[in-house]
């Protein structure tokens, strides 16, 4: 099964691809002759999509105790984008988790810090959905009720949890508890407030991917199909998000008078380019996992030296 779904993704990806070929040839040709004349274009929605993972782990610093140095946030964010991506599991988190834990921070607090992070880029993606919604042409409030009503209800939660002082907990529950106490409102709103900038950043692929099919749309449509696409793919209905990612986003899209064979390759192209920089974040992972194994290495002589002397 896991094998399955590390093949699946890549696969129904160049799926979608050729579906959108075979929907618009000339389309994705001249998209293609647009990337090759207006490589800037490109490279800048790229910086922008970097930048806003650069304000993710900003977003997260505040929740991390220990001041733990952004660029080292910033590398454990694209060692997990390249995971979620490459791997038959979604292990990012785990390795968020893990990498927080080796900089001597405990389980415990490593965990929380990663599960607010996750919770405060849900609510800044629900910020900014709520924000330009309106000037996209939105009209169905309903499609965003019910995700809005469960990051409500898992803030509730978390909320009760931190201060349910009288609940006894076995040890680590009570210790990831303490955590989420020590954690102060005002960090997780800056933390709410950084993810919803990333959101609007991560626009900029949309932007061009359109721009490049000859199709003109505001930045608040742009970002607002990026959003509802990306909230979609929380429904876990296929690995990767593939095709509730582009149902998504064709919906946002077709609402804004774009063509309907023309939204999906734009959905389709933009999902494939995405992957396509997950997987270039290979070196972040790669480097995790050296320091890991030179650590384990450090510990391990470091205890072969500690037995010899005691039996000397």
């Amino acid at each position: 099964m896991r094998f399955l779904r590390a093949v699946l993704v890549p696969a129904g990806l160049l799926a979608l691809l050729g579906a959108a070929l075979a929907l618009r040839p000339d389309g994705l040709r001249e998209a293609a002759l647009y990337a090759t004349q207006n490589p800037a274009g490109l490279l800048a929605a790229l910086a922008a999509y970097t930048a806003a993972f650069g304000l993710r782990a900003l977003a997260w610093r505040p929740l991390a105790s220990g001041g733990v140095p952004a660029s080292r946030l910033f590398s454990l964010v694209m060692a997990a984008l390249f995971l979620n991506h490459a791997t038959p599991a979604k292990a990012g988190d785990l390795v968020r988790v893990y990498g927080l834990v080796r900089t001597g921070m405990a389980w415990s607090g490593a965990a929380a810090s990663v599960a607010l992070a996750r919770l405060a880029d849900l609510a800044g993606l629900l910020v900014v959905l709520g924000c330009f919604w309106p000037f996209a042409g939105g009209a169905r409030w309903d499609l965003l009720a019910v995700p809005a009503a469960v990051a409500a209800l898992a803030t509730l939660v978390l909320l009760l949890f931190s201060r349910s002082r009288r609940l006894p907990l076995p040890g680590p529950l009570a210790a990831a508890r303490r955590s989420l106490r020590e954690v102060r409102p005002r960090a997780l709103l800056t933390a709410t407030g950084l993810a919803a900038l990333a959101w609007v950043l991560e626009a900029g692929i949309l932007v061009y991917v359109l721009r490049a099919l000859g199709v003109e749309v505001s930045l608040a449509g742009a970002v607002a199909a990026t959003c509802f696409a990306v909230l979609v793919t929380a429904v876990p209905l296929a690995p990767g998000g593939l095709g509730t990612y582009e149902a998504g986003m064709v919906l946002v899209l077709a609402g804004l008078g774009v063509p309907a064979g023309t939204a999906f390759a734009a959905a389709a192209v933009s999902h494939a380019l995405k992957y396509l920089y997950a997987l270039g974040a290979a070196p972040f992972a790669a480097a995790e996992g050296a320091a890991s194994l030179r650590e384990r290495s450090k510990d391990g002589r470091r205890t072969g030296a500690d037995e010899a002397r005691v039996e000397v």
